[in-house]
């Protein structure tokens, strides 16, 4: 397979990290190939994800962030205007991509795409993808508190300790 316990090849899919052994499970957004083909040893947690993460977000206001950008300190500081440019372009670029669903719907062959959306607006808001540090500060705390009591950080992380202070008020217009 792709992995030794020392040695990891490039070429490793995390498919056969699962059916070595060497991972117990994954928590991505994509089912990895093992998963699609049908192999019997890789399942999902939940029967229901869908269901589960819904009551998951209606209890908490937590939809897991799934990306980031990031900018070292020294890039910043020497050209100031970067980060609000930069969230500003990507916050433009969202809009369009909502203002395109919105007609999507009409075109695409996907049953239940326009209730599908509807759904999600009724249960996360029109901007179900929000940007900014204060915006996603429920969803970040959490993340800090996870990340130190599951061992992957060695304190309690910050926003300060790992935002930009320019960025901590960047909100979308």
């Amino acid at each position: 397979m792709c992995r030794s316990r020392a040695v990891r090849r490039p070429s490793c899919d995390e498919s056969d990290l699962l059916l070595d052994g060497d991972v117990d499970a994954l928590f991505h957004a994509a089912e990895p190939k093992a998963f699609v083909d049908g192999h019997p040893k890789v399942k999902r947690l939940f029967a229901d994800p869908r269901a589960a993460e819904r009551d998951y977000f209606r209890r908490t206001g937590i939809f897991p962030i799934m990306h980031a950008v990031a900018m070292r300190n020294d890039l910043i500081d020497a050209h100031p205007w970067l980060p609000k440019a930069v969230f500003e372009a990507y916050s433009r670029a969202k809009q369009q991509r909502y203002q395109a669903m919105r007609q999507e719907w009409l075109l695409g062959t996907l049953p239940w795409y326009g209730q599908e959306l509807d759904e999600t607006r009724a249960l996360m808001g029109k901007n179900f993808w929000p940007y900014g540090v204060e915006t996603n500060a429920t969803t970040l705390n959490a993340l800090f508190q996870y990340a130190y009591e599951q061992g992957l950080a060695k304190e309690r992380l910050t926003v300060d300790q790992l935002f930009h202070p320019s960025t901590l008020q960047l909100t979308e217009s």
